[in-house]
């Protein structure tokens, strides 16, 4: 998965013969001691790959998280259990909760967003679960989206991309906006651990916006080749 960010090409997830694996990225303006922490998510993946994501968010300050809580996930989280690929759902293999690092959730910045994550955890449960059974590798879910669009069409898949990625991209840029605003005169690192498919407007924003640059990368595998 390469973008173009602000004219700049990045590449978040590479699939390959090996496999699949992501690019952590590690962002810094000069003249400030903030650092942002990309991590493109792959939301179904070997166990390895959210242990390494794990121990990357322990030596961040602060965590922007996806999604909710996971006290407000119970429908998804149950049915995400259920694999037939013998890969693990990240809601399975990643529990940022218990990192002992704050978080902030910009999908419930507000009673709305509340509102909206409940539902949508009710909505999607099932069609998450059945694009396992479609998509057995496990690929579909690359960009946090593919496998949605082929429940729906036409216009059902114009709302679903506008809720789930551009709403929700706004939400997420609004948030680190405030972070840098209010924080970025402090040495912290802070860990956006989102969905592959959001990391071209948040790779943008930090370059175009703020000035970013990417200081650090490396490769996590996702998963090996089967």
């Amino acid at each position: 998965m390469t973008a173009l960010a602000a004219g700049v090409s990045m590449q978040f997830i590479e699939t390959s013969i090996i496999g699949v694996r992501s690019a952590v990225l590690t962002f810094r303006r000069p003249g400030s001691p903030m650092r942002f922490l990309l991590i493109p998510m792959v939301h179904v993946a070997e166990q390895a790959f959210y242990d390494q994501v794990a121990e990357r968010l322990r030596g961040c300050d602060l965590i922007v998280a996806e999604g909710e809580p996971y006290a407000d996930l119970l429908l998804h989280r149950r049915i995400s259990r259920i694999r037939v690929d013998g890969l693990v759902h990240q809601l399975v293999g990643l529990d940022a909760e218990s990192l002992g690092v704050p978080l902030l959730w910009p999908d419930r910045d507000d009673d709305r967003g509340r509102w909206f994550s409940l539902v949508m955890d009710a909505l999607t449960a099932v069609p998450d679960w059945l694009t396992t059974i479609r998509f057995p590798s496990g690929g579909i879910d690359v960009t946090d989206l593919t496998g949605h669009d082929g429940w729906a069409g036409g216009r059902a898949k114009q709302v679903w991309r506008k809720l789930m990625l551009h709403e929700r991209d706004k939400r997420l840029l609004d948030l680190l906006t405030r972070i840098h605003e209010e924080r970025g005169e402090e040495p912290i690192t802070v860990g956006v651990p989102w969905g592959a498919a959001h990391m071209m407007a948040v790779a943008g924003c930090l370059f175009s916006e703020f000035g970013y640059r990417v200081v650090a990368a490396e490769w996590v595998t996702v998963r090996n080749a089967r």
